[in-house]
C-alpha cells in the first residue's frame, strides 16, 4: 500500500483541488494520433465486416488561368459641334435696301449705377433688308460689305443727319440727354464730311448734346491735318473714344484733346486680359476714379448678364449701357419727319425814295 505524503503542520488542504504536482515531474499528456498521410486510406470495418462507404473528396480542380489585364482606353473628349454657318450675304440686296429707304436709326439709352437713370442715348444703324417681319441686319453685316463698295462716307453722312434730327427734338423737349454716334475711322480721310459737321453744328446751337465717337486706335494715329478738321468742332459736339484695344488711357491726354466720355466694354472691365499689352499702368478699379477725376464719364458698353451690374458698381462705374438694361429700339417715324429749323429771314433792304426830277436839278444848281 503506498505510503501518502504528510501534509505540512500549519496548512490544510483544499478540498476541491487536485494534488499539487512535484515541479521534477511535470503532467504528461497523451499523444495525439499523426494524421494520415496516404491521400486515400482503406475505411476502417464495420461490425459485419463490410467496408464503411466514405465520401471521397473530389479532385481539386486547377484554377483558371487569369485573363491578361487590358489597359483602359481613354475617354475621348466630347467634340465641340461647329457654329452654324453664317447665310451667304446677298450684296446686291444689301446694297439695293442701303440705296433704298433700308437705313434705319434705332437708340439705345445709358443709364446710371445703380439707379439707372437714362442720361444719354447712342444711335445705331440698321438696314432692313427683308419685309417687316424680319430683324434688321446689324453693322456686323452690312459695314464689311460697305467698306469693300466704298460707301461708309455716305453711311456716316445719311446717320449723322438723322441724329441732328433727334438732338434737335430732345433739344426742343427741354432734354438733357445726350446722343452719341460712333464714326467710321475711313470717314476721318474724307474733309468734306468733317467741314459739312462743323457748318451745321455753328449754325445750329441745338447740336451741342450731339457727340461723336471715334476708335481709340484712330485717336492715337491722327495726323496734323485731322486735328486741324477736328478743331473747329471742339466746343459745339463732344468726343468720345470707343473701341478700345487696351486699358493704357491717359485722362490728362484725353482732356487735352476735348474728350469727354470713354466707353469700354464690360467684358474688357471684368475679365481683363492676362498679355502685358493690354493691361493698364493702373489697377482697374482706379480707372473710373482717375478718369472722373480728370472730369471723363466712363460707360461700360455690352452690359448682357444682370450679374455683371454688382461687380460693375464695385468697380465704381458710373455709366452702363447694354441689353441688361434696355434693347435698342427705332426712332418713331414721326420724330424723323420733324420739319427742318427755320432760318431767320434776314430783314429786307429799304426801298430807295423817288424823287422829281426838278429837285434833282436844283441840288445840282
Amino acid at each position: 500500500m503506498p505510503r501518502s505524503r504528510p501534509s505540512r503542520p500549519g496548512r490544510r488542504r483544499r478540498s476541491g483541488r487536485s494534488p499539487r504536482r512535484c515541479p521534477a515531474r511535470p503532467f504528461r499528456t497523451p499523444p495525439r494520433p499523426r494524421p494520415c498521410r496516404v491521400r486515400r486510406c482503406r475505411p476502417p470495418p464495420r461490425e459485419d465486416g463490410a467496408l464503411r462507404p466514405q465520401a471521397v473528396p473530389p479532385d481539386p480542380q486547377p484554377a483558371p488561368n487569369p485573363a491578361p489585364s487590358v489597359p483602359a482606353r481613354p475617354i475621348p473628349p466630347r467634340p465641340i459641334p461647329p457654329r452654324p454657318a453664317a447665310p451667304p450675304v446677298d450684296e446686291a440686296g444689301l446694297i439695293g435696301a442701303f440705296e433704298g429707304d433700308g437705313l434705319e436709326i434705332h437708340l439705345q439709352p445709358v443709364v446710371t449705377l445703380p439707379q439707372r437713370k437714362v442720361v444719354a442715348y447712342e444711335a445705331l444703324a440698321r438696314l432692313r433688308i427683308s419685309g417687316p417681319g424680319v430683324p434688321p441686319a446689324e453693322p456686323e453685316v452690312f459695314l464689311p460689305v460697305l467698306e469693300r463698295f466704298g460707301r461708309t462716307t455716305e453711311l456716316d453722312r445719311r446717320m449723322l443727319q438723322r441724329a441732328t434730327i433727334v438732338a434737335r427734338h430732345l433739344a426742343r423737349r427741354g432734354s438733357e440727354t445726350l446722343l452719341t454716334y460712333s464714326l467710321s475711322p475711313l470717314s476721318l480721310f474724307e474733309p468734306g464730311l468733317l467741314r459739312e459737321l462743323a457748318r451745321t453744328a455753328t449754325d445750329d446751337p441745338a447740336l451741342a448734346g450731339l457727340t461723336i465717337a471715334l476708335p481709340q486706335a484712330s485717336w492715337r494715329r491722327l495726323d496734323a491735318g485731322q486735328r486741324g478738321l477736328l478743331a473747329p468742332l471742339r466746343g459745339r459736339i463732344g468726343f468720345s473714344l470707343d473701341r478700345p484695344d487696351d486699358l493704357r488711357f491717359d485722362a490728362a491726354e484725353f482732356a487735352d484733346r476735348g474728350i469727354g466720355q470713354v466707353k469700354v466694354p464690360a467684358e474688357m472691365l471684368l475679365r481683363p486680359r492676362s498679355d502685358r499689352g493690354s493691361l493698364s499702368d493702373i489697377a482697374v478699379e482706379d480707372i473710373a476714379p482717375a478718369l472722373t477725376r480728370a472730369g471723363i464719364r466712363l460707360i461700360a458698353t455690352g452690359v448682357a448678364d444682370e450679374a455683371d451690374v454688382p461687380d460693375l458698381i464695385d468697380l465704381d462705374v458710373p455709366f452702363a449701357q447694354g441689353t441688361a438694361f434696355a434693347a435698342p429700339r427705332p426712332v418713331r417715324s414721326e420724330v424723323l419727319a420733324a420739319p427742318p429749323v427755320e432760318q431767320p429771314v434776314p430783314p429786307p433792304e429799304p426801298t430807295p425814295e423817288r424823287r422829281p426830277f426838278r429837285s434833282v436839278l436844283r441840288r445840282a444848281v
